[in-house]
């Protein structure tokens, strides 16, 4: 059962019995943040804190015991005699109705492009001069976007990305810090995504927490197994690797790519005014060209 998939099953329990967030986390005994995370996919309950929640949950429904974890959503529903919530309806409740359903049908046709193990190479925002790795896995969720979870060093991050119009949008927050981190990668037609593009904007770890963008780009470095489980325990076997690129990592192709000049000096000699990822220069590409963008 994959982080989603219990968070999935969690809200349609406390929905079904009328429980408050508040409420759960009193008769578990944990804090109200604690269940929040539960509810968001970001952390699974340790196997105490799912034993003690598995007694809450069978005090008012009697029968209701470890295994009904283990039930598909439907199931589950059928259990508490409920419906099955609507795509993403508990996930993203102010965004409109309508890009969320195009990006559930997306997701239906083309998720599994997207779907795998990503490695990124960026600027590193508190390191000037430097380029840095995240790891990232994305994944289908039981609301029918993609489940995003990334990290570097020892920061996580936890979200969904939508796939629109061509591009795949991804909105993130630090499951400790609570920082939030957008993306806007240019996406790929028809093919199975290997390589992505785009910028990324968030806010550095300083005093004032500055806000900062970048160039970013994304690399397929693995197919997802099946196994929710052994899949989260891939991403953090990369994401126990060394972040910092080397000098000799880095191609002079891909530096240029992330790191080329804008503003008043690049736009008089022909340059762009204002960062940006144009999708006439993106190597956002399929399988074919995989080798030659490394």
């Amino acid at each position: 059962m994959g982080d989603e998939g219990f968070a999935a099953r969690l809200t349609l329990v406390l929905k079904a019995l009328s429980i408050s967030r508040g409420r759960l986390a009193a008769d578990v005994a944990v804090d109200k943040s604690l269940v929040s995370r539960w509810c968001s996919g970001s952390v699974q309950p340790s196997a105490h804190n799912l034993a003690r929640l598995t007694q809450v949950i069978a005090a008012r429904v009697p029968g209701f015991t470890m295994v009904d974890w283990d039930h598909d959503l439907a199931a589950l529903a059928d259990r508490f005699g409920v419906a099955v919530p609507g795509p993403a309806a508990e996930t993203i409740e102010w965004f409109p109705p309508q890009l969320i359903a195009e990006a559930v049908t997306t997701v239906e046709q083309r998720g599994h492009h997207y779907e795998g193990l990503w490695k990124t190479t960026r600027l590193a925002s508190e390191m000037p001069g430097s380029f840095i790795h995240d790891h990232v896995l994305l994944r289908r969720g039981a609301n029918g976007l993609l489940a995003y979870r990334a990290g570097v060093f020892d920061v996580r991050f936890a979200g969904w990305a939508m796939p629109l119009q061509n591009q795949l949008f991804a909105m993130a927050y630090g499951t400790v810090s609570g920082t939030l981190v957008f993306s806007i990668f240019n996406g790929v037609a028809r093919q199975r995504a290997e390589v992505l593009d785009g910028l990324l904007m968030t806010c550095m770890r300083d005093a004032g927490g500055t806000p900062v963008a970048g160039r970013i780009l994304m690399r397929r470095v693995g197919d997802l197994c099946g196994d929710a489980a052994e899949d989260d325990a891939r991403l953090e076997a990369l994401l126990a690797e060394n972040p910092l690129a080397t000098p000799d990592s880095m191609p002079d192709d891909i530096r240029d790519h992330l790191w080329s000049d804008c503003g008043p000096t690049a736009f008089a000699a022909g340059g762009e005014h204002m960062m940006m990822m144009n999708f006439a220069r993106s190597i956002a590409r399929g399988p074919v060209f995989e080798t030659a963008t490394r």
